[in-house]
Parts: C-alpha cells; sequence; structure tokens
C-alpha cells in the first residue's frame, strides 16, 4: 500500500513541476500579446500653451488645450494573422482648444509585435498623415523602435521609441522606479533635440517681417517625453510631453511659436491606466512567477515525498525474513 500511494505522490509532482514550466515558457509566451483588436483612448490636458491660429494670423498665450489619442487595432488587415506577432494599429490624434477650434490632428498608421510593440515591416499603407486623415504616398513612413507601449517585461534599460512628428527614433533613458496610484513603474525619459521638420511659406507679418509680403521659414521642433512604464505589462501608465513648435530664419533665429508648452495625461486617464497595469500585472505575475513558483516547489515536494516512500522498504519486513532462515537453519531433534 505504501508503494502504491508513493506511486501516486510521484505522479503528482511530476506532473507539478511539469506544469509550472509549461506554464512559464509555453503559455506566458503565448499568452502575453496584445489583442489583435486592441481599442484604447486616452486624454491630455495642456494649461498655459502658446498657439498661433492660422485663420486669425495671430498667436495666443495661455490657451487650454485637450489631446484625445484613440489606439483602434485591425484584425482584418493582412498583416495581422490570427495566432500571429503582428498586429496593425490606426491612432488618431486630435488637439483642440477649450472653443473646440481644431489645432492640429494626426492618423498614424503602423505594423507592430504584439509582445515587445516594436514597429514591423513590411507594412501596407504605413504612414503618419497630418492633414486628411488619410494615408497616401505623400504620408509614407518608416517607423522604428517601440511606440505607443513598452514590450511585456519592461527592463530597467534605455530604448528606442519612435517620435511621430520628426518621424525619427530617439533614446527612451531610464531614469528612476515611481509609484503611480498605487502602481510601481519605471520613469524614462527621451530628449528629442531641436530638428528641422520643414519649410513653409508664410506673411512676412506674422514673423515680424511686415514690409515683406511673403517669406520661406523653417519649422522646427523639440520635446523633452517622460513616460511611467508598468514593467510586467509595458503600459503607459502616465505621460508628459514639454514641447515646442517653432518658425525659424537663418541660421536658426526663433521668430514665431506655433505651439508650446506642456501636455500631460489627466487625471482620468491616469486613475484608468493605472487601473489596467494593475489586472494585467496580475495576470502576468500569476502566469510568469507566482503559477510556476508555487507548482515547481509544491510538485518537487510531492516527487521527494513519493519516491521516498516508493523505495523505503516496509517496517520488520528484514527481521521477520531473518527470524524464518534461522528457524530453518535450527537442528532437529533425533
Amino acid at each position: 500500500m505504501r508503494r502504491v500511494v508513493g506511486l501516486i505522490l510521484l505522479a503528482l509532482g511530476v506532473f507539478g513541476v511539469a506544469l509550472g514550466l509549461l506554464l512559464r515558457f509555453y503559455a506566458y509566451d503565448r499568452l502575453a500579446l496584445v489583442p489583435l483588436n486592441r481599442s484604447a483612448e486616452s486624454i491630455s490636458k495642456g494649461e498655459g500653451m502658446t498657439v498661433f491660429y492660422p485663420s486669425k494670423l495671430s498667436q495666443k498665450d495661455g490657451v487650454s488645450v485637450t489631446a484625445t489619442r484613440r489606439v483602434q487595432g485591425d484584425p482584418k488587415a493582412a498583416e495581422a494573422k490570427p495566432g500571429g506577432r503582428v498586429m496593425v494599429w490606426d491612432v488618431g490624434l486630435v488637439i483642440e482648444d477649450t472653443d473646440g477650434t481644431l489645432i492640429s490632428s494626426s492618423l498614424d498608421h503602423l505594423c507592430l509585435d504584439r509582445r515587445t510593440n516594436e514597429a514591423v515591416q513590411p507594412c501596407g499603407d504605413e504612414g503618419i498623415s497630418e492633414d486628411n486623415g488619410k494615408i497616401d504616398a505623400a504620408d509614407a513612413v518608416t517607423h522604428r523602435g517601440l511606440e505607443y507601449k513598452f514590450p511585456f517585461g519592461t527592463e530597467k534599460r534605455d530604448y528606442a521609441y519612435f517620435d511621430n512628428s520628426t518621424k525619427k527614433a530617439f533614446p527612451m533613458r531610464y531614469t528612476s522606479v515611481e509609484t503611480i496610484e498605487g502602481v510601481e513603474t519605471y520613469k524614462f525619459v527621451q530628449q528629442v533635440p531641436l530638428t528641422k521638420l520643414d519649410d513653409r511659406e508664410v506673411p512676412g507679418s506674422i514673423v515680424g517681417r511686415p514690409n515683406v509680403s511673403s517669406l520661406t521659414v523653417g519649422r522646427y521642433y523639440e520635446n523633452t517625453r517622460t513616460l511611467w512604464v508598468e514593467p510586467y505589462s509595458g503600459i503607459i501608465v502616465k505621460g508628459r510631453e514639454e514641447l515646442t513648435q517653432t518658425l525659424r530664419g537663418a541660421y536658426a533665429q526663433q521668430l514665431l511659436t506655433v505651439f508650446g508648452g506642456t501636455i500631460e495625461f489627466a487625471p482620468s486617464t491616469v486613475r484608468k491606466s493605472a487601473a489596467e497595469a494593475k489586472d494585467a500585472r496580475s495576470q502576468l505575475r500569476l502566469l510568469r512567477v507566482v503559477g510556476p513558483a508555487v507548482l515547481i516547489s509544491l510538485g518537487a515536494v510531492l516527487a521527494l515525498l513519493g519516491a521516498t516512500l516508493y523505495l523505503r522498504r516496509g517496517g520488520g519486513g528484514a527481521s521477520a525474513a531473518g527470524q524464518r532462515a534461522g528457524r530453518l537453519r535450527e537442528p532437529q531433534p533425533v
């Protein structure tokens, strides 16, 4: 009976260890993926912004703006195969002031790795539109690095992160650990240096040249982007951008601020992102850490106990056999 119990415990132990390893190295790799139909919205607010209104040919300070970003996955795209590693996103961004006046808008179409959130090529119709909300040949862009999210299992290191304005990737540098809304996050900071975006022809009057009907100036941009990332899920819990877009003349001399100030996640978006990150963290830790650790530890204990019971000889068995053998060797009376 003891040997039977031992075999059962040994089998259960081996099964537990195998299940723990399967959960860690097989199930996690297949479940830690962003859904193909991912849908999300984030709201950012900016106070005291400087805005140039082209329709009024005037610059205004102290403007409050709202930036709404909507992410929509396209599971029907050719690149988004069920069970595959590639997802296709359409990301729209609209910035308005408190009067509802449109300041800027853009549409980003790109392909991303479902685990790392790094850009993937080839990607059909990949590009960024800043005019009519449609991607055409003139809007073609090759994305590089991360965008909109960090990888599952984000590490304390630097990453290349794509900037939509310059259409280039710049280092996103890890700086520290901070707690946001009860969630432990990794803080990253990216410095986008002063970069010329394009040339624009503008009325001379708006750049201090009233005697010139029009002139060509450069449009420049710079940004300090700070992101707080929950490491298990890669979800951005909080984001802030300190950006400036300016018109500059010869030798990059600043002539006019087109858009400038600090925009960051609204409190409601931070709370929503933190709650989503908490749920994702719990599920991912169960798959990657807690579940495997419990199953492997318990399985090892059961396997050891089962092996011990199976190999251990029954109590008193040896002495009884010895007594029987001794009786056989005793001389018989004549």
